[in-house]
């Protein structure tokens, strides 16, 4: 399956003169008439000028690339249209749009345009370009469209369905921004937002550490409100204490006045000590608003719900003490909490219990269930479940198959209950449709009357994840068959015309000088727009592939692989999983006596078999290595190593290899938690595996880290894959996931604590 043929394109191509050659994100154009030259001067000056805000230049390089026809002009002249953005007339926006339809840079430019519109509120030009942007990308421009159709059409709808409108695009966004930040105030007035709206919105950006949204949402609610909400997020603790929202908050806390600012987050699955509580309320600085003296008149209506918002705020942060405080039922009447809002409160103590994998999670969420006033029985949702954010009912799942797994079967119901409040896109996600089935299942086997029917369903909700490629598609696939699925049939091979046509498509055209002018951002946006353009049906399979394959050729390997993957029916695994640096990966893998299939998994993962490619934190080359990993594994392996080495291919690929196999080693085989060490380093999987043995699946579900735990699932689906793909294996993920995780054995050797 290796890639070993090179571009070498007929003389009939656009681009026959360019050969890319791709390291580190920039590939050099070695090949280049000197009227190409020229051309691609000025285009670096319009960019050297673009970046020094050089209006009169940048305008002098446009013009000239317009008229030599350049086909890079249309950056230049985007890079001209935001420089005057303040000042732009619709004539000249429009002229702009005009000058590069179905383009990649009008589409960003008409999100610039509209957020400038709304500055201006031009409501009229706002809602006919609004229509055009296709992208639609940007949630301050959603909110801007709900206010800018209800000011020209109120009418047009009930004030119900301009209301759900509204909610949606605002409680979307969770960062603070003027555009949502008008909408809601405009609707506010109008009537058509209410104010359980605003304290909705309160929860989720508390919930999701945006101090600024906070802020800028509390004030709706008064001045009063908007300290209060300050201050929570900075001393919850103290806004809590008795008397707080009746007097003068600033005299409520002595030690919270030290606490200035807040990082949401739970840190281990350890009970968090006040001095880590402390540590962790000083990470992210942010200003603390005076409070003074003043007297604060909270309205009585408001003391309740500020107190779930303090109260969020403190799970967060000291999950053993938010706890305790409301173990109590004296200290909950005390917060005045609504049924609905000390469910809220119990929900986050869950979330964060879960997050944390402490086993009282699934008590937390049963409790918030019942507050809601309803049975807990299977495919129930009591009203209020609905308005819980995404990542809660998430982590009632996790923490409901982590107990499920273990033993605790009554709690395959709460698997149940949390899926069916989710909202249909997140419902309709392959882990939830997964774990739902499971659910299903277990239901099955302890109600004989129901068990056709459950069954039925549960085969239903396989059905719709099965799939070869993917870690739940392939877990659904061999449950529905008993049996690793059989692979995709491989694709007829891209013809001559099937090329042309893709290499001479503008994007793909505009996206490669890019590439050869090493400007891999624009590149990479450019490459993207022309896949996800609209059109019907968008780009088919065949030109999917034949795009793919112009990649492939080229060895643009993260190209050839995602442009792949948006095919739908047709798959090419040779495309989707190529075995670049064949040779060089299997011998770094034998050398250490690693599996070939679970080293390229990793890579595909990690780098996207780019070989220069360096993280924002300092990880290097095909494996992204750091620095001091690289060094203490070249020492502990005898291989020879200097820092400039770290983006050898042959070296990084050694150094890389080897880590993985002793960090596997140390986790006595297990591919999912050395996959998980990996990304996140061993000393967090192994607190990860502490208490009750679960399901692997399970285990790898809840990884608390989301990159790490997409990470370990994206590694292992790879792996299973490549193992087909090296030595035509069964797509058998079970078998590479394992059957359950737990502590480590008594009788395994001891742990490799010096491994960084």
């Amino acid at each position: 399956m290796k890639f070993t043929h090179k571009y070498a394109a007929p003389a009939a191509r656009m681009l026959a003169a360019m050969a890319l050659a791709w390291g580190a994100g920039v590939p050099v154009a070695v090949a280049q008439t000197a009227a190409d030259s020229a051309d691609n001067a000025t285009i670096v000056a319009a960019r050297e000028a673009w970046r020094a805000r050089d209006a009169v230049a940048l305008l002098a390089a446009r013009d000239q690339l317009i008229q030599t026809q350049h086909p890079l002009a249309p950056w230049a002249d985007y890079w001209s249209l935001m420089l005057r953005l303040p000042t732009l007339s619709v004539a000249e926006a429009d002229a702009f749009f005009a000058r590069w339809p179905d383009s990649y840079v009008a589409d960003r430019g008409r999100n610039d345009w509209l957020l400038e519109l709304g500055r201006r509120q031009d409501w009229e030009t706002f809602l006919r370009i609004q229509p055009q942007f296709r992208m639609a990308d940007d949630r301050e421009v959603n909110c801007l469209g709900v206010w800018a159709r209800y000011q020209s059409r109120p009418a047009a709808q009930t004030q119900e369905t301009w209301r759900t409108q509204a909610q949606q695009a605002w409680w979307d966004q969770k960062d603070a921004d003027q555009g949502c930040d008008r909408m809601a105030s405009g609707l506010l007035k109008a009537g058509v937002l209410r104010t359980e709206d605003v304290w909705q919105k309160l929860r989720l950006v508390v919930e999701t550490n945006k101090p600024k949204a906070v802020q800028q949402a509390a004030r709706h609610l008064g001045d009063a409100v908007a300290q209060v909400a300050a201050r929570l997020m900075t001393a919850p603790q103290a806004v809590l204490q008795p008397g707080a929202l009746s007097g003068s908050l600033a005299s409520a806390d002595g030690e919270g006045d030290r606490a200035p600012g807040a990082s949401i987050g739970p840190q281990s699955p350890a009970k968090q000590p006040v001095a880590k509580t402390r540590s962790l309320l000083r990470k992210k600085p942010v200003p603390r608003p005076t409070l003074a003296s003043i007297p604060l008149s909270i309205p009585p209506e408001s003391e309740g719900p500020l107190n779930l918002l303090a109260f969020i705020r403190w799970a967060s942060v000291d999950h053993a003490a938010a706890t305790a405080a409301i173990a109590d039922a004296a200290t909950r009447a005390r917060w005045q909490w609504r049924a609905e809002e000390a469910a809220w409160a119990w929900a986050q103590l869950g979330r964060t219990a879960a997050w944390r994998l402490l086993p009282e999670a699934p008590a937390h969420y049963a409790r918030a269930w019942t507050d809601l006033g309803m049975a807990a029985g299977a495919g129930e949702l009591p009203r209020g479940a609905a308005a819980w954010s995404d990542e809660t009912l998430a982590w009632m799942v996790r923490s409901a198959i982590r107990a499920a797994t273990a033993g605790d079967t009554s709690r395959w119901v709460q698997v149940e209950q949390a899926v069916s409040a989710m909202t249909p896109a997140q419902r309709s996600d392959p882990t939830w449709l997964y774990w739902q089935a499971r659910a299903l299942q277990a239901r099955a086997a302890t109600s004989p009357a129901q068990a056709t029917a459950l069954r039925q369903q549960a085969r239903e909700r396989l059905i719709q994840v099965a799939d070869p490629l993917t870690f739940y598609g392939q877990l659904a696939s061999e449950a529905l068959q008993g049996r690793p699925p059989a692979p995709p049939p491989a694709p007829a091979p891209i013809s001559e015309s099937e090329l042309v046509a893709a290499e001479v498509e503008p994007g793909i055209d505009r996206s490669l000088r890019l590439l050869a002018l090493g400007w891999r951002s624009e590149a990479v946006r450019e490459w993207n727009f022309t896949l996800s353009r609209t059109r019907p049906g968008g780009l088919s399979d065949r030109e999917l592939l034949a795009v793919a394959e112009v990649a492939c050729r080229r060895e643009i390997w993260d190209r050839c692989i995602n442009t792949s993957e948006r095919t739908r029916q047709v798959v090419s695994l040779a495309q989707r999983y190529p075995t670049p640096f064949h040779d060089e990966v299997l011998a770094a893998a034998a050398e250490v006596g690693l599996d070939a299939a679970y080293m390229y998994g990793l890579i595909r993962q990690e780098s996207r078999f780019l070989v220069a490619a360096r993280s924002s934190v300092g990880a290097s080359g095909l494996m992204q290595v750091m620095p001091a990993t690289a060094s203490w594994t070249a020492r502990k392996l005898g291989i020879p190593y200097s820092p400039e080495l770290l983006t050898d291919r042959a070296t990084n690929l050694r150094i890389g290899a080897g880590y993985l196999k002793l960090v596997l080693d140390d986790f006595e085989g297990t591919q999912a938690m050395a996959a998980a060490a990996y990304n996140a380093g061993p000393g967090r999987p192994r607190r990860w595996r502490e208490g009750r043995t679960v399901e692997a699946a399970a285990w790898a579900e809840n990884v608390p880290f989301a990159e790490t735990r997409d990470y370990v699932k994206k590694v292992l689906a790879n792996a299973t894959v490549y193992g087909h793909v090296l030595q035509r294996q069964p797509l058998a993920l079970q078998r590479r996931l394992g059957d359950t995780i737990g502590p480590r054995v008594v009788s395994a050797p001891a742990e490799a604590r010096d491994l960084p």
